[in-house]
């Protein structure tokens, strides 16, 4: 669109790396992070609206029953805006006056002990968070040193026990009053956390520590130790004797230790809030992270986690955290039923010219009265184009119109229009990141590991396997290696940049059209690999072209990608092999049995007008078989003789019953008739042939213990009938009937394996 207004901008709005951070607090304010976060500017989506719906819910006052826990799985692939929607929940957690409690995770580490110190942020990070925590430990020790004194038969000093308790709750009483006249003692905390949470071991240390923040001369000493750091000498006097997660390398705990211990402390700090009715929130970001990490150390904190989701559901807290679809079946059955799923999907295309919209607005501050406005600088085809290529993920389109605006500045720095030829460059420039000569290099890698066989030459002119580029800012597609994984067959592989359009799609099935059509008659397939980026529409438009999904090149792992890929197509050509050999087989049969068809009614006939002049009956020779010389009684062994004889006698049947039908009828043989009888007369010609192949190979010297050779050739044999009977419409034979205990279509099938069986059997004994 051309404006023709003279409004330009002369600074880029959209984030050069659109990541969003849930910690440290440095990102966490108001101040936008220039050039660094993509959280300067939110619209409104159905998953932060059902996010925000289910914290309200949860955060309702005075709940009916009490509060209940949830804990929320936001899953879904890198790019969406989980970390993002985690954020506004933070945020807005954090802006209202009654707040909860919250702890939040940016990513797991593995060592557990640096993030508990450096990256979990809790109430202990602000002076009011410290304040409002210390207020609680005296709500939570009064709350349960009262229920300790009426478990204990109450003390007449004090009055209803009841009362108390919801004095405390109601915060009528002053907790620390209600303390000192209960008298300090650690154990009762030690007692109810020991009760509550029987699956975290370290109870001792955090009930002596809870009791002693109440005391003005360990209340920093308390609070640096609940921060991560060693326990000052009064705490060691007292039974605190360690950090909560030791340093790396002090040689006291291995991971699964610091994992275990900061889950516990995650656990207790919580349920103390839950424990008198306060809400309370952790959450956790990308904690898809856990997958990188060695198998002991996922499995431990696999385990930990769901104890700690156990923990938040049973005790009234709320648990978020983001992770991926492959991270979520990581973890348990078990736990599966025990999250809210919410599954954020791309934008629509609605939500795309929201979200660009408000980056532009966003960055109308500090530009010129005279900038020019969104709908002008964005056309209709422009963000159509935008949503196209980026599938609706909000990270790649922030990247893609940060770059596309970068193209669409004049000499001077100035932005009039972003158009959709810009928005096209600029995912080339994002996704074509290496040369063709290093997916080469990969490509060549995943041969190796596959031990795949190159051909020992170009099956087509060079000219059409590297053709020249019509211009060098558009390179064409290329074969980077023919290989030839089976005789008869071509595999190729061709490397292309992005396939973005209709257009590109069309030229790259061209260019595979005419390979395919330059090696004939050899099977072909072709394995297209992107040097780019190619929209999921895209993808599948090119699958139905070509033949096979096109694989686009992404580290690491990439030459693994390729082999499988490989195998795949030279299993489809294996297969394409033995179907077409079959077929080949089955058509040579066809004609044979046309030809035996044909020379059965001429036969019929003659024998039938012969009769007639002679009036004598029909000759033997025209209803069955003429009689075959035996094979020598002691060529095959007993078993094996009698067998081929029983299939040769159901064949015959056959042919008896169509001649003995034809004769009671006084009629002519239909055609089916015709066809059956060929079919039988077919079959029971491959049936002797087999019999005497099997008898040669019998009659061998040394065939008593035959070498491995020697049965790969009854093998061989056995398979060959197989294979003839298996293209023959032997079903259309029936059922012989009586004394005839198969069909004769079953016997010719399994006559093969019996044979087989029998005489492997036989050089076993």
């Amino acid at each position: 669109m051309t404006t023709g207004s003279g409004y330009s901008w002369h600074r880029n709005p959209f984030p050069l790396i659109p990541v969003v951070r849930l910690g440290p607090s440095a990102d966490l304010g108001d101040a936008p992070v220039t050039a660094a976060d993509s959280g300067n500017a939110s619209i409104a989506t159905p998953t932060s609206d059902q996010l925000n719906r289910l914290v309200d819910d949860y955060l309702v006052e005075n709940p009916t029953g009490g509060r209940r826990g949830r804990a929320i799985a936001v899953v879904g692939s890198f790019g969406l805006g989980k970390s993002h929607v985690l954020r506004q929940i933070y945020t807005s957690l954090s802006r209202r006056p009654d707040g909860p409690a919250m702890w939040i995770v940016d990513e797991p580490a593995q060592d557990m002990g640096r993030m508990y110190r450096d990256r979990l942020r809790g109430p202990g990070d602000t002076p009011q968070g410290r304040r409002a925590f210390e207020e609680l430990v005296r709500d939570y020790y009064a709350y349960v040193t009262a229920n300790r004194v009426g478990e204990q038969g109450g003390d007449p000093r004090l009055g209803s026990l009841d009362e108390i308790a919801a004095g405390l709750r109601d915060r009528s009483l002053d907790p620390g009053k209600v303390v000192s006249a209960l008298r300090y003692d650690p154990e009762v905390i030690h007692a109810d956390l020991r009760g509550k949470l029987g699956e975290i071991t370290e109870h001792r240390r955090f009930a002596t520590a809870l009791a002693l923040l109440q005391d003005p001369l360990f209340t920093r000493l308390v609070w640096a130790w609940l921060n991560g750091e060693e326990p000052a000498e009064a705490l060691r006097e007292r039974g605190i004797t360690e950090a909560i997660v030791p340093p790396s390398g002090s040689g006291r705990p291995d991971t699964a230790a610091g994992i275990d211990q900061v889950f516990d402390a995650l656990a207790v700090q919580g349920f103390m809030h839950g424990r008198v009715g306060s809400p309370y929130v952790l959450l956790v970001d990308a904690l898809e992270k856990v997958l990188d990490w060695p198998q002991d150390s996922r499995r431990v904190f696999v385990d930990a986690f769901e104890r700690l989701v156990n923990i938040y559901v049973s005790r009234g807290g709320l648990l978020i955290f983001c992770i991926s679809a492959a991270g979520l079946q990581e973890l348990r059955p078990s736990l599966h039923e025990r999250l809210l799923q919410v599954w954020p999907e791309g934008f629509t295309r609605e939500l795309t010219g929201e979200l660009v919209a408000a980056y532009v607005e966003a960055g109308r501050r500090g530009e010129d009265e005279a900038s020019a406005p969104f709908a002008e600088l964005f056309g209709a085809d422009t963000l159509r184009t935008l949503h196209e290529q980026t599938e609706g993920l909000p990270r790649e389109i922030l990247k893609t119109c940060s770059q596309a605006w970068l193209f669409s500045e004049d000499t001077h720095g100035a932005v009039r229009e972003v158009t959709p030829a810009a928005v096209l460059r600029a995912v080339r420039a994002l996704h074509e990141k290496v040369s063709r000569d290093q997916v080469a290099a990969v490509v060549h890698d995943a041969l190796s590991l596959g031990q795949w066989r190159i051909a020992s030459r170009d099956p087509v002119p060079a000219r059409m396997s590297s053709p020249q580029p019509p211009d060098a800012s558009d390179p064409a597609e290329e074969v980077v290696y023919w290989l030839a994984p089976a005789p008869k067959a071509l595999l190729a592989v061709i490397v292309t940049r992005s396939v973005l359009g209709a257009e590109d799609a069309e030229r790259v099935a061209a260019y595979v059209q005419g390979l395919r059509n330059a090696v004939l008659p050899a099977r072909f397939e072709a394995l297209i690999v992107v040097n780019g980026h190619v929209p999921q529409h895209m993808q599948d438009r090119l699958s139905r072209l070509v033949g096979s999904p096109p694989l686009v090149y992404r580290q690491p792992d990439f030459d693994r990608k390729v082999n499988d890929a490989l195998e795949r197509l030279a299993g489809r050509l294996a297969d394409g092999g033995r179907a077409t050999e079959l077929e080949q087989l089955g058509e040579r049969m066809r004609r044979e049995l046309a030809q035996q068809n044909v020379q059965l009614a001429e036969l019929r006939q003659a024998m039938t007008s012969l009769a007639r002049d002679t009036g004598t009956p029909e000759p033997a020779a025209a209803t069955g078989h003429p009689a075959e010389p035996e094979a020598p009684a002691d060529s095959l062994p007993g078993p094996v003789a009698r067998r081929f004889q029983e299939t040769l006698s159901v064949l015959d049947a056959v042919t008896r019953e169509l001649a003995a039908g034809e004769r009671a009828a006084r009629r002519t043989v239909t055609q089916p008739e015709l066809s059956k009888l060929g079919c039988a007369t077919l079959t029971r010609t491959l049936t002797e042939t087999f019999r005497s192949s099997v008898a040669d190979w019998h009659r061998t010297p040394g065939s008593g213990a035959p070498a491995g050779d020697r049965w790969d050739e009854l093998r061989r044999i056995c398979r060959e009938y197989e294979n003839a009977v298996e293209v023959l419409p032997v079903h259309l034979l029936g059922n012989p009937g009586p004394p005839h205990p198969l069909t004769a279509a079953r016997s010719v099938e399994v006559l093969a394996e019996e044979v087989w069986e029998t005489l492997s059997a036989a050089a076993a004994a």
